[in-house]
């Protein structure tokens, strides 16, 4: 099989269903070359795989996407350093002489080093007059955010704040994209863009891999240097992808198929909405969750039926799947090689 042979005979994606009841850690994940290095160069150093310590602990990049199943907020690459320094330069805001503000693109990097670095009496100072200011554009903390709300980030920090009190990446809505989803649209991150994810249920696919690189909201370990090293610290938007759908056919037209395009050789992701009775094309390993509704699924065996929150997985040699019923299903393949 081609895929099979892409990827060594390794499936080349994970799946799953993310439920963010919690805000999750700030984290970035390296490029295919900084994790080859990484691993070998920890490996090298006797570091255990399984160590608390441990960056690396495989060889492989780790691109990902999420696919909204009800509204979803999360943190996605810096703010402009303009508005940056419009939000930490206020009558309310405690800004220590060692907090670094960034003057351009070239400053993110230096800033995000000295916002780490702070000493705990700054931080602590830091930390209550944001809260302070936080608490004046947001004043009920009880009160979400409607989706796109461009002034959810004092909510969100607010929240990390019951939860992360003391950790000064609880401000991390100041200078990073706050981003909202509605169901059926999704985001991706690829290399070095520092993300988390704060709230709601999506489907997440990204290449098979562990290697996170965490820069706070987090009790695990935080190893700055490699963060500042594989972070990528220049202006970010938020990019929402709203999904290419694919009209039904003469021949299926109880069948059609909505694409969320990601620039990764390693996967791809598709929704496939089925009424009927329809032939899904298959091509390479996939993985079908069943969001809504059951489908009865065959492939020349026995067929299978599949409600909602269950999942099949399909082998490669199966040219095409018979599908039958009312229901959603999320699909996740292999990508195609890059031209």
């Amino acid at each position: 099989d081609a895929v099979a042979s892409r990827f060594t005979g390794r499936l080349p994606f994970l799946f799953k269903i993310l439920a963010a009841a919690e805000p999750l850690s700030i984290q970035a994940h390296p490029t295919l070359e900084q994790a080859r290095a990484g691993f070998a160069r920890e490996d090298a150093a006797g570091i255990p795989r399984n160590a608390s310590e441990r960056n690396y602990r495989d060889d492989n990049h780790k691109p990902e996407l999420i696919y909204a199943l009800t509204p979803f907020w999360g943190l996605r690459g810096f703010r402009a350093p303009a508005e940056i320094q419009v939000e930490f330069i206020g009558e309310r805001f405690a800004v220590p002489d060692d907090l670094h503000l960034p003057d351009d693109e070239a400053g993110l990097r230096g800033f995000f080093r000295s916002f780490m670095t702070l000493s705990e009496t700054d931080r602590k100072c830091l930390l209550q007059s944001a809260i302070r200011a936080a608490q004046d554009r947001w004043p009920n903390p009880d009160q979400p955010p409607d989706p796109g709300d461009q002034l959810a980030r004092y909510y969100w920090l607010l929240r990390l704040s019951e939860r992360y009190s003391g950790d000064v990446g609880l401000l991390a809505p100041l200078f990073l994209n706050v981003f909202s989803l509605k169901p059926g649209e999704a985001t991706y991150q690829p290399a070095g863009v520092l993300h988390a994810y704060l709230e709601g249920v999506g489907a997440e696919l990204m290449a098979n891999s562990d290697n996170v690189l965490r820069g706070g909201l987090t009790i695990k370990h935080v190893d700055l240097d490699e963060l500042l090293a594989v972070g990528v610290f220049r202006t970010e938007e938020s990019r929402v992808i709203t999904g290419q759908s694919s009209p039904p056919t003469d021949l299926d037209d109880a069948c059609s198929v909505t694409d969320y395009p990601a620039p990764f050789e390693e996967f791809a992701f598709s929704r496939v909405d089925v009424r009927g009775q329809c032939s899904i094309p298959c091509g390479g390993p996939q993985i079908l969750c069943c969001s809504a509704g059951d489908v009865t699924l065959s492939a020349g065996g026995p067929p299978v039926r599949v409600a909602s929150g269950e999942s099949v997985f399909v082998r490669a040699d199966e040219p095409v799947l018979e599908a039958d019923g009312c229901g959603t299903l999320l699909r996740a393949t292999a990508g195609r090689l890059s031209e």
